[in-house]
Protein backbone atom coordinates (compact mmCIF):
# COMPACT_ATOMS: atom_id res chain seq x y z
CA UNK A 1 0.00 0.00 0.00
CA UNK A 2 1.44 3.31 -1.44
CA UNK A 3 0.50 6.71 0.97
CA UNK A 4 -2.66 7.69 -1.10
CA UNK A 5 -3.72 4.07 -0.11
CA UNK A 6 -3.55 5.10 3.64
CA UNK A 7 -4.49 8.86 2.93
CA UNK A 8 -8.09 7.74 0.96
CA UNK A 9 -9.47 5.47 4.18
CA UNK A 10 -7.86 7.77 6.64
CA UNK A 11 -9.96 10.78 5.03
CA UNK A 12 -13.43 8.68 4.74
CA UNK A 13 -13.23 7.86 8.14
CA UNK A 14 -13.22 11.22 9.45
CA UNK A 15 -15.80 11.79 7.05
CA UNK A 16 -17.98 9.07 8.67
CA UNK A 17 -16.79 10.43 12.25
CA UNK A 18 -17.74 14.32 11.40
CA UNK A 19 -20.79 13.07 10.12
CA UNK A 20 -21.75 11.04 13.66
CA UNK A 21 -20.42 13.98 15.27
CA UNK A 22 -22.75 16.73 13.46
CA UNK A 23 -19.04 18.15 12.65
CA UNK A 24 -19.38 21.46 10.40
CA UNK A 25 -15.95 20.25 8.51
CA UNK A 26 -17.61 16.72 7.75
CA UNK A 27 -18.72 18.68 4.40
CA UNK A 28 -15.06 19.50 3.26
CA UNK A 29 -13.42 16.40 4.55
CA UNK A 30 -15.96 14.12 1.70
CA UNK A 31 -14.19 16.60 -0.77
CA UNK A 32 -10.71 16.22 0.34
CA UNK A 33 -11.83 12.49 0.25
CA UNK A 34 -12.77 12.65 -3.20
CA UNK A 35 -9.69 15.01 -4.34
CA UNK A 36 -7.38 12.38 -3.36
CA UNK A 37 -9.57 9.68 -5.40
CA UNK A 38 -8.66 11.60 -7.97
CA UNK A 39 -5.65 12.33 -8.07
CA UNK A 40 -4.79 8.70 -7.58
CA UNK A 41 -6.73 7.80 -10.48
CA UNK A 42 -4.68 10.40 -12.38
CA UNK A 43 -1.34 10.35 -10.99
CA UNK A 44 -1.79 6.12 -11.15
CA UNK A 45 -4.61 4.64 -13.06
CA UNK A 46 -7.62 3.16 -12.41
CA UNK A 47 -7.95 0.37 -9.42
CA UNK A 48 -11.19 -1.44 -9.05
CA UNK A 49 -10.14 -1.96 -5.44
CA UNK A 50 -10.99 2.00 -5.07
CA UNK A 51 -14.89 1.13 -6.05
CA UNK A 52 -16.12 0.60 -3.12
CA UNK A 53 -14.76 4.19 -1.66
CA UNK A 54 -16.61 5.71 -4.86
CA UNK A 55 -20.10 4.31 -4.00
CA UNK A 56 -19.27 5.95 -0.41
CA UNK A 57 -18.22 9.23 -1.31
CA UNK A 58 -21.20 9.30 -4.46
CA UNK A 59 -24.06 8.25 -1.45
CA UNK A 60 -22.16 10.58 1.03
CA UNK A 61 -21.99 13.44 -1.36
CA UNK A 62 -25.59 12.78 -2.23
CA UNK A 63 -26.60 12.85 1.33
CA UNK A 64 -25.50 15.96 1.99
CA UNK A 65 -26.72 17.76 -1.17
CA UNK A 66 -30.34 16.83 -0.87
CA UNK A 67 -30.19 16.67 2.99
CA UNK A 68 -32.33 13.45 3.42
CA UNK A 69 -33.09 11.75 6.14
CA UNK A 70 -33.75 7.90 6.81
CA UNK A 71 -37.47 7.34 7.88
CA UNK A 72 -36.78 4.18 10.32
CA UNK A 73 -33.81 2.51 12.89
CA UNK A 74 -34.04 -0.55 10.69
CA UNK A 75 -33.25 1.54 7.27
CA UNK A 76 -30.44 3.73 9.04
CA UNK A 77 -28.92 0.68 10.02
CA UNK A 78 -28.91 -1.06 7.24
CA UNK A 79 -27.15 2.40 5.20
CA UNK A 80 -24.76 2.70 7.81
CA UNK A 81 -23.84 -1.18 7.96
CA UNK A 82 -23.54 -1.46 4.26
CA UNK A 83 -21.19 1.64 4.54
CA UNK A 84 -18.99 0.18 7.09
CA UNK A 85 -19.05 -2.53 4.75
CA UNK A 86 -17.68 -1.40 2.17
CA UNK A 87 -15.11 0.64 3.74
CA UNK A 88 -13.21 -2.18 4.93
CA UNK A 89 -13.66 -4.52 1.81
CA UNK A 90 -11.64 -1.41 -0.19
CA UNK A 91 -8.98 -1.50 2.55
CA UNK A 92 -8.63 -5.24 2.60
CA UNK A 93 -8.68 -5.40 -0.97
CA UNK A 94 -6.17 -2.84 -1.60
CA UNK A 95 -3.94 -4.74 1.14
CA UNK A 96 -4.34 -8.64 -0.47
CA UNK A 97 -4.28 -6.84 -3.89
CA UNK A 98 -1.88 -4.04 -3.86
CA UNK A 99 -0.17 -2.76 -7.16
CA UNK A 100 3.04 -4.59 -7.34
CA UNK A 101 6.82 -3.05 -7.35
CA UNK A 102 9.59 -4.93 -9.05
CA UNK A 103 12.74 -3.43 -7.40
CA UNK A 104 16.32 -4.52 -6.17
CA UNK A 105 18.43 -4.26 -3.09
CA UNK A 106 21.79 -4.47 -5.06
CA UNK A 107 23.30 -0.64 -5.79
CA UNK A 108 26.56 -1.45 -7.85
CA UNK A 109 24.37 -0.27 -10.87
CA UNK A 110 21.03 0.96 -11.40
CA UNK A 111 19.05 -0.62 -14.39
CA UNK A 112 18.37 0.48 -17.82
CA UNK A 113 15.30 -1.26 -20.08
CA UNK A 114 14.56 -1.61 -23.45
CA UNK A 115 11.83 -3.75 -25.16
CA UNK A 116 13.08 -4.74 -28.45
CA UNK A 117 11.37 -6.53 -31.55
CA UNK A 118 13.01 -9.15 -33.70
CA UNK A 119 11.84 -10.70 -36.73
CA UNK A 120 14.08 -13.68 -38.26
CA UNK A 121 13.53 -13.15 -41.58
CA UNK A 122 15.01 -16.63 -42.73
CA UNK A 123 12.35 -18.79 -40.15
CA UNK A 124 9.05 -19.57 -40.62
CA UNK A 125 6.35 -19.46 -37.12
CA UNK A 126 7.06 -22.71 -35.79
CA UNK A 127 4.15 -25.62 -36.18
CA UNK A 128 4.94 -26.03 -32.73
CA UNK A 129 3.74 -22.91 -31.13
CA UNK A 130 1.00 -22.38 -34.12
CA UNK A 131 -0.62 -25.65 -32.89
CA UNK A 132 -0.49 -24.06 -28.81
CA UNK A 133 -1.66 -20.38 -29.51
CA UNK A 134 -3.56 -18.21 -32.17
CA UNK A 135 -0.82 -17.78 -34.99
CA UNK A 136 -1.60 -17.91 -38.22
CA UNK A 137 0.50 -20.44 -40.61
CA UNK A 138 2.89 -18.65 -42.52
CA UNK A 139 4.98 -15.49 -41.50
CA UNK A 140 8.26 -15.18 -40.28
CA UNK A 141 9.52 -15.97 -37.08
CA UNK A 142 8.58 -13.37 -34.20
CA UNK A 143 9.82 -12.29 -30.81
CA UNK A 144 9.27 -9.74 -28.57
CA UNK A 145 12.44 -9.13 -26.50
CA UNK A 146 13.48 -7.42 -22.88
CA UNK A 147 16.76 -6.05 -22.14
CA UNK A 148 17.75 -5.16 -18.69
CA UNK A 149 21.22 -3.48 -18.40
CA UNK A 150 23.74 -1.94 -15.92
CA UNK A 151 23.53 1.82 -16.05
CA UNK A 152 25.34 4.61 -13.73
CA UNK A 153 22.21 7.08 -14.29
CA UNK A 154 20.15 7.82 -11.80
CA UNK A 155 16.35 5.84 -11.92
CA UNK A 156 13.08 5.57 -10.40
CA UNK A 157 9.91 3.22 -10.23
CA UNK A 158 8.20 3.95 -13.44
CA UNK A 159 4.96 2.28 -14.69
CA UNK A 160 5.54 -0.06 -18.04
CA UNK A 161 2.82 -1.14 -18.90
CA UNK A 162 0.66 1.27 -17.99
CA UNK A 163 -0.75 2.23 -21.30
CA UNK A 164 -0.34 -1.17 -23.13
CA UNK A 165 -2.92 -2.23 -25.51
CA UNK A 166 -3.66 -5.65 -23.29
CA UNK A 167 -3.55 -6.11 -19.66
CA UNK A 168 -1.06 -8.85 -18.75
CA UNK A 169 -3.36 -9.22 -15.46
CA UNK A 170 -6.28 -10.21 -17.57
CA UNK A 171 -4.55 -12.58 -19.56
CA UNK A 172 -3.35 -14.42 -16.24
CA UNK A 173 -6.97 -15.04 -15.13
CA UNK A 174 -7.97 -16.16 -18.56
CA UNK A 175 -5.35 -18.63 -18.59
CA UNK A 176 -5.89 -20.03 -14.94
CA UNK A 177 -9.64 -19.96 -15.95
CA UNK A 178 -9.27 -22.18 -18.89
CA UNK A 179 -6.06 -24.28 -18.06
CA UNK A 180 -7.63 -25.27 -14.10
CA UNK A 181 -11.27 -25.01 -15.11
CA UNK A 182 -11.97 -21.94 -12.69
CA UNK A 183 -14.29 -18.77 -12.88
CA UNK A 184 -12.60 -15.61 -11.46
CA UNK A 185 -13.62 -12.67 -13.11
CA UNK A 186 -11.18 -11.29 -15.41
CA UNK A 187 -10.68 -7.95 -13.79
CA UNK A 188 -9.40 -9.32 -10.19
CA UNK A 189 -5.79 -8.81 -11.74
CA UNK A 190 -6.48 -5.92 -14.22
CA UNK A 191 -4.33 -3.79 -11.58
CA UNK A 192 -1.25 -5.06 -12.60
CA UNK A 193 -0.51 -3.21 -15.43
CA UNK A 194 -0.09 -0.36 -13.16
CA UNK A 195 2.80 -2.36 -11.42
CA UNK A 196 6.22 -0.46 -10.92
CA UNK A 197 9.42 -1.12 -11.47
CA UNK A 198 12.87 0.51 -10.72
CA UNK A 199 14.38 0.81 -14.35
CA UNK A 200 15.38 3.86 -16.28
CA UNK A 201 14.50 4.10 -20.15
CA UNK A 202 16.83 5.69 -23.03
CA UNK A 203 19.21 5.70 -20.08
CA UNK A 204 23.03 5.25 -20.98
CA UNK A 205 24.55 1.80 -20.54
CA UNK A 206 27.65 1.57 -18.63
CA UNK A 207 30.74 1.03 -20.16
CA UNK A 208 32.14 -2.54 -19.26
CA UNK A 209 32.43 -5.62 -20.95
CA UNK A 210 29.54 -7.58 -19.48
CA UNK A 211 28.67 -11.02 -19.25
CA UNK A 212 25.30 -11.85 -20.84
CA UNK A 213 22.22 -13.93 -18.98
CA UNK A 214 19.54 -15.18 -21.04
CA UNK A 215 16.06 -16.39 -18.89
CA UNK A 216 13.81 -18.23 -21.09
CA UNK A 217 10.43 -19.02 -19.43
CA UNK A 218 8.09 -21.79 -18.90
CA UNK A 219 4.81 -23.15 -19.81
CA UNK A 220 2.57 -20.35 -20.67
CA UNK A 221 4.60 -18.14 -18.55
CA UNK A 222 6.19 -14.68 -20.02
CA UNK A 223 9.56 -12.75 -20.28
CA UNK A 224 8.45 -10.34 -17.35
CA UNK A 225 7.41 -13.18 -14.86
CA UNK A 226 10.70 -13.03 -13.49
CA UNK A 227 11.53 -9.16 -13.51
CA UNK A 228 12.35 -9.32 -9.48
CA UNK A 229 15.03 -11.76 -10.11
CA UNK A 230 16.29 -10.12 -13.10
CA UNK A 231 16.56 -6.60 -12.24
CA UNK A 232 18.70 -7.89 -9.06
CA UNK A 233 20.75 -9.94 -11.69
CA UNK A 234 21.42 -6.45 -13.92
CA UNK A 235 22.01 -4.27 -10.86
CA UNK A 236 25.21 -7.17 -10.29
CA UNK A 237 26.86 -6.02 -13.77
CA UNK A 238 25.02 -8.41 -16.28
CA UNK A 239 23.17 -7.40 -19.26
CA UNK A 240 20.20 -10.10 -19.32
CA UNK A 241 17.85 -10.98 -21.80
CA UNK A 242 14.51 -12.12 -21.36
CA UNK A 243 12.22 -13.80 -24.18
CA UNK A 244 8.82 -14.14 -24.67
CA UNK A 245 8.55 -17.28 -26.89
CA UNK A 246 5.51 -15.88 -28.84
CA UNK A 247 2.74 -18.48 -29.07
CA UNK A 248 3.82 -20.61 -25.87
CA UNK A 249 4.07 -17.47 -23.48
CA UNK A 250 0.67 -16.18 -22.11
CA UNK A 251 0.88 -13.53 -24.40
CA UNK A 252 2.61 -11.58 -26.32
CA UNK A 253 2.27 -8.28 -28.42
CA UNK A 254 3.68 -7.93 -31.68
CA UNK A 255 3.33 -5.27 -33.52
CA UNK A 256 0.71 -7.61 -35.72
CA UNK A 257 -1.63 -7.81 -32.95
CA UNK A 258 -1.53 -9.67 -29.53
CA UNK A 259 -0.39 -13.48 -29.37
CA UNK A 260 -1.84 -15.90 -26.78
CA UNK A 261 -1.63 -19.02 -25.66
CA UNK A 262 -4.56 -21.14 -25.99
CA UNK A 263 -3.49 -25.11 -25.47
CA UNK A 264 -1.98 -27.15 -23.15
CA UNK A 265 0.38 -29.93 -23.16
CA UNK A 266 -2.39 -31.98 -24.79
CA UNK A 267 -2.62 -29.43 -27.75
CA UNK A 268 1.09 -29.89 -28.76
CA UNK A 269 2.03 -33.12 -30.24
CA UNK A 270 5.53 -33.04 -29.21
CA UNK A 271 6.80 -31.34 -26.09
CA UNK A 272 10.35 -32.12 -26.68
CA UNK A 273 10.04 -29.31 -30.10
CA UNK A 274 8.54 -27.05 -28.56
CA UNK A 275 11.69 -26.82 -26.06
CA UNK A 276 13.41 -27.23 -29.36
CA UNK A 277 11.78 -24.34 -31.06
CA UNK A 278 12.66 -21.98 -27.85
CA UNK A 279 16.35 -23.30 -27.65
CA UNK A 280 16.54 -22.02 -31.76
CA UNK A 281 14.67 -18.68 -30.14
CA UNK A 282 17.21 -17.74 -27.68
CA UNK A 283 20.31 -18.44 -30.70
CA UNK A 284 18.32 -16.47 -32.94
CA UNK A 285 18.02 -13.77 -30.32
CA UNK A 286 21.68 -13.66 -29.55
CA UNK A 287 22.80 -13.54 -33.00
CA UNK A 288 20.69 -10.51 -33.72
CA UNK A 289 22.09 -8.81 -30.10
CA UNK A 290 25.58 -9.24 -31.55
CA UNK A 291 24.86 -6.51 -33.93
CA UNK A 292 23.92 -3.89 -31.08
CA UNK A 293 25.77 -2.01 -28.86
CA UNK A 294 25.04 -3.17 -25.21
CA UNK A 295 29.08 -3.21 -23.80
CA UNK A 296 28.18 -7.25 -23.88
CA UNK A 297 30.41 -9.87 -24.12
CA UNK A 298 28.42 -12.33 -26.15
CA UNK A 299 30.91 -14.90 -25.78
CA UNK A 300 30.21 -15.15 -21.97
CA UNK A 301 26.68 -16.27 -22.24
CA UNK A 302 24.68 -18.22 -18.65
CA UNK A 303 21.00 -19.09 -19.15
CA UNK A 304 18.21 -19.62 -16.26
CA UNK A 305 15.27 -21.23 -17.20
CA UNK A 306 12.35 -22.56 -15.41
CA UNK A 307 9.95 -25.56 -15.69
CA UNK A 308 10.20 -26.08 -19.77
CA UNK A 309 12.48 -23.29 -20.24
CA UNK A 310 15.20 -25.27 -17.84
CA UNK A 311 14.47 -27.64 -20.72
CA UNK A 312 15.05 -25.32 -23.92
CA UNK A 313 18.52 -23.89 -21.90
CA UNK A 314 19.93 -27.30 -21.55
CA UNK A 315 19.71 -27.95 -25.20
CA UNK A 316 20.66 -24.30 -26.33
CA UNK A 317 23.74 -25.35 -24.15
CA UNK A 318 24.39 -28.29 -25.90
CA UNK A 319 24.67 -26.59 -29.28
CA UNK A 320 26.73 -23.20 -28.01
CA UNK A 321 28.85 -22.48 -25.97
CA UNK A 322 27.67 -21.44 -22.26
CA UNK A 323 29.33 -20.36 -19.01
CA UNK A 324 26.37 -21.35 -16.30
CA UNK A 325 23.08 -22.60 -16.52
CA UNK A 326 20.70 -22.13 -13.67
CA UNK A 327 17.54 -24.82 -13.78
CA UNK A 328 14.70 -23.60 -11.71
CA UNK A 329 12.07 -26.99 -11.87
CA UNK A 330 13.62 -28.03 -15.24
CA UNK A 331 10.99 -30.07 -17.48
CA UNK A 332 13.43 -32.61 -18.80
CA UNK A 333 11.16 -35.85 -18.95
CA UNK A 334 10.44 -35.05 -22.69
CA UNK A 335 14.12 -34.65 -23.50
CA UNK A 336 15.44 -38.21 -21.85
CA UNK A 337 12.53 -39.73 -23.75
CA UNK A 338 13.94 -38.33 -26.85
CA UNK A 339 18.09 -38.08 -26.02
CA UNK A 340 17.91 -41.17 -23.73
CA UNK A 341 19.92 -38.72 -20.99
CA UNK A 342 20.71 -35.02 -20.62
CA UNK A 343 24.18 -34.89 -21.22
CA UNK A 344 25.90 -31.69 -19.18
CA UNK A 345 28.55 -29.62 -21.24
CA UNK A 346 29.00 -26.91 -18.41
CA UNK A 347 28.09 -26.37 -14.56
CA UNK A 348 24.43 -26.54 -13.97
CA UNK A 349 22.90 -26.21 -10.78
CA UNK A 350 19.52 -27.38 -10.43
CA UNK A 351 17.02 -25.82 -7.70
CA UNK A 352 13.94 -27.43 -7.28
CA UNK A 353 10.80 -26.39 -5.25
CA UNK A 354 10.26 -28.80 -2.14
CA UNK A 355 6.86 -30.25 -4.50
CA UNK A 356 8.89 -31.21 -7.25
CA UNK A 357 11.63 -32.73 -4.82
CA UNK A 358 9.35 -34.01 -1.68
CA UNK A 359 6.05 -34.75 -3.37
CA UNK A 360 6.12 -37.01 -6.96
CA UNK A 361 9.06 -40.01 -5.35
CA UNK A 362 6.33 -42.23 -5.65
CA UNK A 363 4.52 -42.01 -9.01
CA UNK A 364 4.65 -44.57 -11.28
CA UNK A 365 5.69 -42.41 -13.86
CA UNK A 366 9.75 -41.05 -14.37
CA UNK A 367 10.08 -37.95 -12.41
CA UNK A 368 12.29 -34.77 -12.61
CA UNK A 369 13.87 -35.84 -9.47
CA UNK A 370 14.55 -39.05 -10.74
CA UNK A 371 15.66 -37.84 -14.01
CA UNK A 372 18.03 -35.72 -12.08
CA UNK A 373 19.31 -38.75 -9.80
CA UNK A 374 19.32 -41.51 -12.73
CA UNK A 375 19.69 -39.71 -16.36
CA UNK A 376 22.09 -37.07 -15.74
CA UNK A 377 25.64 -37.62 -18.15
CA UNK A 378 28.76 -35.88 -16.56
CA UNK A 379 27.51 -35.31 -12.87
CA UNK A 380 30.55 -33.69 -11.88
CA UNK A 381 28.64 -30.23 -13.66
CA UNK A 382 25.68 -30.93 -11.47
CA UNK A 383 24.68 -29.71 -8.39
CA UNK A 384 21.31 -30.06 -6.78
CA UNK A 385 19.14 -27.95 -4.45
CA UNK A 386 15.76 -27.39 -3.13
CA UNK A 387 13.62 -24.40 -2.14
CA UNK A 388 11.82 -25.21 1.41
CA UNK A 389 8.17 -25.40 1.68
CA UNK A 390 7.98 -23.92 -2.13
CA UNK A 391 6.14 -24.69 -5.38
CA UNK A 392 6.80 -24.48 -8.67
CA UNK A 393 5.52 -20.93 -9.48
CA UNK A 394 7.64 -19.88 -6.57
CA UNK A 395 10.37 -19.42 -9.16
CA UNK A 396 8.28 -16.31 -10.87
CA UNK A 397 7.39 -12.92 -9.49
CA UNK A 398 3.36 -14.43 -8.23
CA UNK A 399 4.23 -13.66 -5.23
CA UNK A 400 4.82 -10.26 -5.68
CA UNK A 401 1.48 -9.84 -6.85
CA UNK A 402 -0.59 -10.60 -3.61
CA UNK A 403 0.10 -11.32 -0.74
CA UNK A 404 -2.64 -13.74 -1.20
CA UNK A 405 -1.25 -16.24 -3.53
CA UNK A 406 0.62 -17.57 -0.64
CA UNK A 407 -3.02 -18.98 -0.07
CA UNK A 408 -3.12 -20.57 -3.57
CA UNK A 409 -1.88 -23.56 -6.05
CA UNK A 410 0.26 -20.53 -7.33
CA UNK A 411 2.92 -20.84 -4.60
CA UNK A 412 4.01 -22.63 -1.53
CA UNK A 413 3.83 -21.52 2.15
CA UNK A 414 7.35 -19.72 1.65
CA UNK A 415 6.97 -15.76 1.81
CA UNK A 416 8.07 -14.15 -1.18
CA UNK A 417 10.60 -12.35 0.73
CA UNK A 418 12.06 -15.65 1.60
CA UNK A 419 11.98 -17.27 -2.05
CA UNK A 420 13.20 -13.95 -3.77
CA UNK A 421 15.82 -13.78 -1.33
CA UNK A 422 16.61 -17.09 -1.31
CA UNK A 423 16.43 -17.23 -5.22
CA UNK A 424 18.53 -14.26 -5.96
CA UNK A 425 21.32 -15.23 -3.87
CA UNK A 426 21.33 -18.54 -5.47
CA UNK A 427 21.48 -17.02 -9.42
CA UNK A 428 24.26 -14.61 -8.41
CA UNK A 429 25.98 -17.25 -6.12
CA UNK A 430 25.56 -19.93 -9.30
CA UNK A 431 26.56 -16.99 -11.89
CA UNK A 432 29.14 -16.08 -10.23
CA UNK A 433 30.87 -19.68 -9.36
CA UNK A 434 30.91 -19.28 -5.50
CA UNK A 435 29.73 -22.13 -2.99
CA UNK A 436 26.40 -22.31 -3.37
CA UNK A 437 25.54 -21.16 0.76
CA UNK A 438 22.84 -23.35 1.86
CA UNK A 439 19.97 -21.91 4.39
CA UNK A 440 16.88 -23.27 5.85
CA UNK A 441 15.23 -21.98 2.76
CA UNK A 442 17.97 -23.92 0.39
CA UNK A 443 18.49 -27.58 1.12
CA UNK A 444 20.77 -29.79 -1.08
CA UNK A 445 19.23 -32.56 -2.95
CA UNK A 446 20.16 -35.85 -2.26
CA UNK A 447 21.81 -37.81 -4.67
Amino acid sequence: MDYLDLMIPIAISTVFIFSYLKNKYSYSMLFVSIFILLYQFISVGYKWQNVPYVIICIYLLAKQYFKFQFNTRLVKFVATSSGILLFFSSILLNYYLPIPSFEFSNSQYSVGYEEIYIEIEDRKQPNAFIELSNLSEGGNRALLVDIYYPSYEPTKSVQLFKNTQSNWGEFVIKYLNRTWGLNLPTFVLSHLNLSYFDVGQNITIASNDFPVVVYTHGWAGEKIFATDQLLEIASSGYVVVAIDHTGLSMFTDLPTGTVFNTGSTENSTDVYSVMYEMSKDIEDTVNYLQGINYSANFSDISIIGHSTGGGSGHLYCLRNQCNKLILQDPYFVPVVERLSNIELKTDTYFIYSEDWYSNYDNSEYTTEIQVFRKFLKNKSFAKGYYLTDSAHYDFVAFGAVSPLTKYTFLKGKIDYTDSISTNNTFNLQALQGKEITTSKFLNLVSP
